[in-house]
């Protein structure tokens, strides 16, 4: 299953003007879908959001696309969320019910999306949260709603995703090579990387992204992870380690091996953040992301810790820029076969599995490397 996630205004952090008369009474125009769900009620209208505040969302997707939908019933809490106050539980169907473009004072648009949890019938009859794509608009900005529409449609274009969100490593990180301690933005193809059966693999190639202040605002999800000095066990990672959200640590414990059968699994970064001294960093500038490809997957070291390469899976080829793709599948063309499947180095465990495994640790308050 693919898990990503999106932050949302509550109806209760935003301001809506116009009026609807519902059985005979003037009252204020809400977000709810009323009788078609398409939005359209909206249009004239304008929106202001309140506050800088927002909420995430984590949501349990079918398969492993990342599409953020309308009508797709594989949609799903990952967890539990609270939204104006009311909580919805873990496990609720999510989706994304319209869309629809609003126009700053300056003549900027912005897109939109209504997020609807499945707790009435029909299920379009009421809007919990909005939230933006790609551009997050400033508070306190009067932004006038010029269009609204159906969907998005699972067969269309990604509205929310994880874009550029794959596994990989901050500038600076010191990756363990056969010449010792190494940053990773120093290293390149054809560089020994120290794998976890203590043998070299060749580094096949190296990606570079840069993410902007203005991206990092516009986009919270770019931010890293920060995992600080120890905060893993066995005095791991040896300094701050900071990561991509989505970016998979080894968990290495007696708990995993009861869960799952297997010791080491792999659980991505932003998951471990229920635990303490890890923490998403947004006290950063900008970001430049380094990722690592090797002929398979690998399990390797980052300040000491054992974390993963670059996973080949539809994710990450579905986040990477065109250019990198295409790089990606000359090396390896068998790919880009429909029914490939690539192997990961060591077993991942679903969202709920994750989530289960750090709640053991927290609770039995053992660390994730034992």
């Amino acid at each position: 299953m693919a898990i990503y996630s999106f932050f949302v205004y509550g109806e209760g952090n935003i301001s809506l003007t116009g009026t609807r008369v519902v059985d005979g009474v003037t009252v204020p125009k809400t977000l709810d879908g009323l009788d078609q769900g398409d939005g359209s009620h909206l249009v004239g209208e304008t929106l202001t959001i309140n506050t800088t505040g927002r909420t995430e969302i984590f949501v349990d997707d079918n398969g492993s696309e990342t599409n953020f939908a309308d009508n797709d019933g594989g949609q799903s809490l990952d967890a539990d969320v609270t939204i104006d106050g009311v909580t919805f539980t873990a496990g609720a169907g999510i989706e994304a019910e319209y869309q629809f473009v609003l126009r700053d004072p300056d003549g900027n648009l912005y897109t939109a999306i209504a997020v609807n949890i499945n707790n009435s019938s029909p299920s379009f009859a009421t809007i919990e949260a909005i939230t933006f794509v790609d551009i997050v608009p400033p508070p306190n900005t009067p932004l006038e709603i010029i269009s609204a529409s159906e969907g998005p449609s699972n067969g269309g274009p990604g509205a929310i995703d994880e874009s550029r969100l794959v596994p990989c490593f901050c500038e600076g990180t010191l990756i363990s090579t056969d010449r010792g301690p190494q940053p990773v933005e120093t290293l390149s193809e054809g560089d020994r990387i120290l794998r976890a059966d203590q043998t070299f693999g060749v580094l096949r190639r190296v990606f570079t992204t840069t993410v902007s202040r203005d991206e990092l605002r516009c986009n919270p999800r770019l931010y890293p992870v920060r995992i600080v000095a120890g905060a893993l066990g066995k005095d791991l990672p040896e300094r701050d380690l900071l990561v991509s959200r989505q970016h998979r640590m080894l968990m290495s414990s007696n708990i995993s091996e009861r869960m799952f059968g297997v010791r080491d699994v792999l659980i991505p970064a932003i998951k471990l953040t229920a635990l303490p001294g890890i923490y998403v960093e947004e006290d950063v500038s900008h970001v430049t992301y380094v990722h690592l490809l090797f002929d398979q997957h690998e399990v390797i070291f980052a300040e000491g810790a054992p974390t993963e390469s670059l996973f080949t899976g539809p994710e990450a080829l579905s986040a990477i820029s065109p250019e990198a793709k295409q790089e990606i599948l000359t090396l390896f063309p068998e790919i880009a076969d429909i029914d490939y499947r690539p192997e990961p180095a060591r077993f991942i465990p679903s969202g709920r599995q994750q989530k289960q495994a750090i709640a053991r640790h927290l609770k039995n308050q053992k660390p994730v490397l034992m």
